[in-house]
């Protein structure tokens, strides 16, 4: 049996701020030097299981209907994926929603993959360095800021390449997600019952001994699909 709940991979691009400053650096900026604050570039999105990437932009879509689309997918969601999302892309979300009207979306479950990442001791946890290492592919490489700067004055090369290298790193995500599975140690349950394992709907689990604490014996369940671990009975000593 394979998992029903509907999990959404994002990643987002933003825009620079612009401001009136005096030097280049440990320059403290007031309101009244800001030019323009930026804000949502453009985003991609991604079905687990579906093979479309959806992509939406400033220069093809606007920032309204930018902001409805993501209301709606956020809205659809069970779980999102994404590569230091709970700090980063989805807060800003939510205030790019704010900012058009729209209610906050319904909450969905966060899986956040830089947190996993981080508790598995590697000298790196950037996205371009963790990729290819774990072979889930690599980022698209670009001239940095440059390119920021060529698609915000509109030249159409650059947005073409903003769009190719915004739904490789969707595409990287998703596919990190799947290879991490295992070692996300408080994944939620998105099965429809008890008997699967939550992490991919699979009904083929086996017993591998007890945890104990203090008072419990907990009963360790391996997944024989994707190799997640999860709990079982418990039971008090």
């Amino acid at each position: 049996m394979t998992i029903t709940a509907k999990i959404l991979v994002l990643d987002i691009e933003w825009a620079p701020a612009t401001a009136y400053v005096w030097r280049m650096y440990d320059e403290n900026i007031s309101p009244e030097q800001l030019i323009d604050e930026g804000g949502l570039l453009c985003f991609s999105a991604h079905w687990l299981g579906s093979k479309e990437y959806q992509f939406y932009s400033r220069w093809k879509d606007g920032d309204e209907s930018m902001a409805l689309a993501a209301y709606k997918l956020l809205s659809e969601a069970d779980a999102v994926v994404t590569y230091n999302g709970n700090k980063y892309d989805l807060p800003k979300l939510r205030g790019h929603l704010l900012l058009y009207g729209l209610p906050d979306s319904p909450p969905p479950t966060s899986i956040d993959l830089l947190k996993v990442v981080k508790g598995l001791g590697f000298v790196m946890n950037k996205l371009a360095y963790i990729a290819p290492l774990l072979k889930v592919g690599t980022k698209i490489k670009h001239e940095g800021f440059n390119l920021w700067r060529s698609v915000l004055e509109g030249d159409e090369a650059a947005q073409r390449k903003m769009q190719r290298y915004c739904i490789q790193d969707v595409r990287v995500t998703a596919k990190l997600y799947k290879k991490l599975k295992p070692f996300i140690k408080d994944h939620p349950h998105l099965g429809d019952n008890k008997g699967q394992c939550g992490t991919c709907g699979s009904n083929h689990t086996q017993k591998r001994g007890y945890r104990r604490t203090k008072f419990y014996k907990i009963e360790r369940l391996q997944c024989q699909s994707c190799g997640a671990w999860s709990t079982g009975k418990r039971v008090k000593v």
